[in-house]
């Protein structure tokens, strides 16, 4: 300890005699460990923190498997009928629950207190929910925070308004009031009693409902033909000494006696088995991006590890005397090679330090812009004790990457050769130049590499948040709307209320047409299978499939979706009339292979739908079935009022600008049904661009640390180059007295930082050759072809190098050969 304390009284005392050196070094390594310290939070607080409840890895989620292609095809919701039969049948887990998290419910007023007296009113208000098992709670290990949770028998028709709030909800729209337990709140129009308020920290990534209320299934939930509707999410807790890979080899049996049984709805279909960290992570879908990022932010901390370690080697070259006396008194290799480790350790635990108060400004930056969804906003990212112990570690790491070479090249120091030869010359060694030019020359390689990866990732999102939607969303006003059961029990309830609606919503000042539809373009919408008339019947597993959007008749004039061939819908297209269908190019072309599709007949696979023939009467341009997909996929028209259904989106044309219809739609409503509240009303630009919110938070931070990445190896160019320069006075000194012109001094310096960058650039050039097929591999649709990139880049980065080297090599063609001489 002794000798640790002298070397560290030693190393601040060398640190603070070159305080320029100092800084440079800190500062550059605070950067690199900031950002790496930055990212990891993000990693810390999506992929590390554990899931609430006890035992979390000890919880499994069975999803199935689609076997159609596609997107996480692995997560999809399970069947009911599927949940009691694995339920029953597993000798795996020793507690299944099941979860329907998708549902949407009307939060209309805070009614009276249990005894009914006195009702506080308050706004309608759409809220997220979810309907779960009795035993959901207890699955996943959780308790409230006041009350209690289900009860068995909750799940039953005459039990079940019974409601658990979460966290959020209780303290935003109740006050944080713990005399709420026992009183009733007004959900869908009926009193539901509070039993139970969940802790903040209840959140599973991804699945964000306000609250909670009981799943109740039916026997009409048993049959076959509820195979067809997947809404559940299992949850199950394995028992003790059972592995997740003997659970999943049992439901895959059980999947396969599901498919024998049922093989009309369950051909091709399988299961899935994951643990629930595993399982919220997977589904989240955010894996490859900060997989990505965080490469990113090491291979910056890699340029500037090289740097620092550059500077180091520096450092060392003009301490050779004094390493050379240090030998000749005693000190060992050993004792050599400590002094200069704890050197970089030390100045790694101040750029550490810089650098985690670099990181709690980056952190708060992200926090701020990581706002765009419920989810994304749910998630915790702060600085905490899983960030300072990585930054520890990076700390360590760097100490270590930077000050090994430079110790380990110092420690060789040959005593006699540098205590008899004073010269500046002589102070560099061969071996230690060729160490800096290696070490530069990787920096090039990296930097490139990250600079052509930046570069087809952004041009990849470019193309997507440009490409043509197949609509027109500019002065287009959307709202969602679900209608509750107690209201509006059957179809023909459903229908009048939205031809009410639409009629009042078109005499609006300002609009020019109205629509509801089931999905609005380009947000998503269910895919179902299909059978076209007079063609063979396919098995299950391969029949055609098309994405299904039920539409009013006034839906492609709001959308603003041309009409190639045909017809579209009209009030005619009633529930009486013939059943009739809308179809896109894309469904002409796959499924019609380019026949004429006017008055052909197509049976859907509607989940809950009785399967009637319709007919074809006209053909529409392709829509996006979503603003980040690039292809197009085959959709399917039907007519609200053939199909009419209780959640649908309003859409409003406007004249001008949308969002000034917002209060007067929300009165028309209001106008129609008070209870009913419109949620996300917002202009559709709005709603694509919160959807693509991500990608420039995720464009501008890989940008910038490519950038950073370049700003650090053309500094690493020019500090070689500079020392280069310092080192070789004499040899240039002596090459002009012998008649080396200025031009000449200058080509032969460029020579030396355009030989190290061509290395360097086409290391990284066959690098990040296979770039695309990664990136094509590690995100769903994205299709990157931009060979321009592999020129241009190259271009760029020796451009910036040549730079960096034409500042030092100027100043050698000023070198006086007289005072170079003289010196010596």
């Amino acid at each position: 300890m002794e000798t640790l304390r002298s070397d560290l009284r030693l190393a601040i005392r060398m640190l603070l005699k070159k305080p320029g050196f100092t800084a440079a070094a800190v500062v550059t390594l605070a950067l690199g460990i900031a950002v790496n310290a930055t990212m990891f939070s993000m990693v810390s607080a999506f992929l590390l923190r554990r899931p609430p409840g006890r035992e979390p890895e000890r919880v499994a989620v069975v999803s199935s498997v689609n076997p159609t292609p596609g997107f996480q095809a692995d997560a999809n919701p399970v069947s009911a009928p599927n949940y009691f039969a694995w339920r029953d049948e597993n000798h795996a887990f020793a507690e299944t629950a099941a979860a329907d998290e998708y549902r949407t419910v009307s939060l209309s007023s805070q009614s009276a207190t249990a005894n009914g007296q006195s009702s506080v009113a308050s706004q309608p208000e759409a809220l997220r929910s979810a309907a779960v098992s009795p035993n959901y709670f207890s699955v996943l290990g959780v308790s409230p925070q006041l009350g209690r949770t289900f009860a068995d028998g909750e799940d039953q028709q005459s039990r079940d308004h019974v409601a658990i709030l979460s966290y959020e909800l209780w303290e935003r729209r109740f006050g944080s009031d713990a005399s709420l337990i026992g009183r009733t709140v007004r959900l869908n129009r009926e009193n539901y009693t509070v039993i139970g308020v969940m802790p903040p920290k209840f959140r599973l990534l991804g699945f964000t409902p306000q609250l909670w209320t009981p799943l109740v299934l039916t026997a009409a939930d048993q049959t076959a033909a509820a195979h067809h509707e997947r809404s559940l999410f299992l949850f199950a807790r394995l028992k003790p000494g059972v592995t997740l890979e003997q659970a999943r080899a049992e439901f895959t049996a059980l999947a396969h006696r599901t498919e024998e049984n049922f093989p009309e709805s369950e051909k091709g279909w399988g299961v899935a088995v994951r643990t629930l960290p595993d399982f919220l992570v997977y589904t989240f879908g955010i894996r490859s991006a900060l997989a990505i990022m965080m490469t990113t932010v090491g291979f910056v901390l890699m340029i500037a590890c090289a740097n620092v370690a550059g500077l180091l080697l520096a450092r060392a070259a003009g301490r050779r005397k004094e390493l050379a006396i240090r030998i000749a008194l005693g000190a060992g290799r050993l004792r050599i090679v400590r002094q200069l480790l704890t050197e970089g350790l030390v100045i790694a635990f101040l750029g550490g330090s810089m650098g985690l108060l670099l990181a709690y400004w980056g952190i708060n930056f992200l926090r701020a812009n990581l706002t765009f969804n419920e989810a994304i906003s749910a998630v915790p990212l702060r600085l905490d004790w899983t960030v300072l112990l990585f930054a520890l570690a990076v700390s360590l790491v760097s100490a270590v990457l930077c000050a090994i070479a430079p110790a380990l090249n110092a420690s060789r120091t040959d005593v006699n050769t540098s205590l008899k030869n004073e010269s500046r010359a002589a102070s560099a060694g061969r071996s230690q130049s060729r160490l800096r030019t290696v070490m530069v020359a990787g920096e090039i390689a990296l930097a490139l590499f990250l600079l052509i990866g930046t570069g087809l990732l952004i041009r990849g999102i470019y193309l997507i948040e440009h490409q043509h939607l197949g609509f027109q969303p500019d002065h287009l006003l959307t709202a969602g709307l679900t209608l509750d059961p107690a209201q509006y029990k059957d179809p023909s309830s459903q229908a009048l209320f939205i031809r009410d609606v639409i009629s009042r919503l078109q005499n609006i000042p300002g609009a020019e047409a109205v629509a509801a539809a089931s999905d609005l373009p380009a947000t998503g919408s269910n895919s179902v299978t299909l059978r076209i008339k007079d063609q063979p019947e396919l098995p299950a597993n391969q029949r055609l499939s098309t994405r299904d959007i039920v539409v009013t008749a006034d839906y492609f004039h709001a959308a603003g979706i041309p009409v190639l061939r045909g017809r579209t819908f009209t009030e005619m297209d009633s529930a009486t009339a013939p059943h009739v269908i809308v179809v896109n190019q894309e469904f002409v072309h796959r499924d019609l292979q380019d026949q004429e599709p006017l008055g052909k007949q197509i049976r859907l696979d509607v989940p809950g739908a009785t399967p009637e023939w319709s007919e074809i009467i006209g053909v529409v341009a392709n829509v996006k079935f979503y603003s980040e997909e690039t292809r197009d996929d085959p959709e399917v028209y039907e007519p609200f009022l053939q199909r009419p259904l209780p959640s649908f989106s309003l859409m409003v044309r406007a004249s001008s600008d949308p969002n000034s219809l917002a209060s007067a739609l929300r009165d028309t409503v209001a106008q129609v049904d008070a209870e009913l509240p419109l949620a996300r009303v917002m202009s559709m630009p709005a709603i694509i661009e919160r959807q693509g919110a991500g990608n420039s938070l995720f464009v501008n931070m890989l940008g910038s640390f490519a950038t950073l990445a370049m700003i650090l190896a053309a500094i690493g160019i020019y500090g070689l180059i500079a020392y280069s320069v310092g080192q070789r006075t004499h040899e240039i000194g002596i090459r002009m007295a012998l008649g080396a012109s200025n031009p000449d001094v200058l080509r032969m310096v460029l020579w030396q930082g355009i030989k190290m960058t061509a290395i360097g650039a086409a290391i990284g050039l066959v690098l990040a050759l296979p770039l695309p097929k990664v990136f094509e591999a590690m995100f769903y649709g994205l299709h990157l072809s931009e060979p321009r990139l592999y020129f241009i880049v190259p271009v760029v980065v020796i451009a910036v190098a040549m730079l960096a080297t034409y500042i030092p090599a100027r100043r050698a063609t000023r070198v006086d050969p007289m005072a170079a001489l003289h010196q010596e």
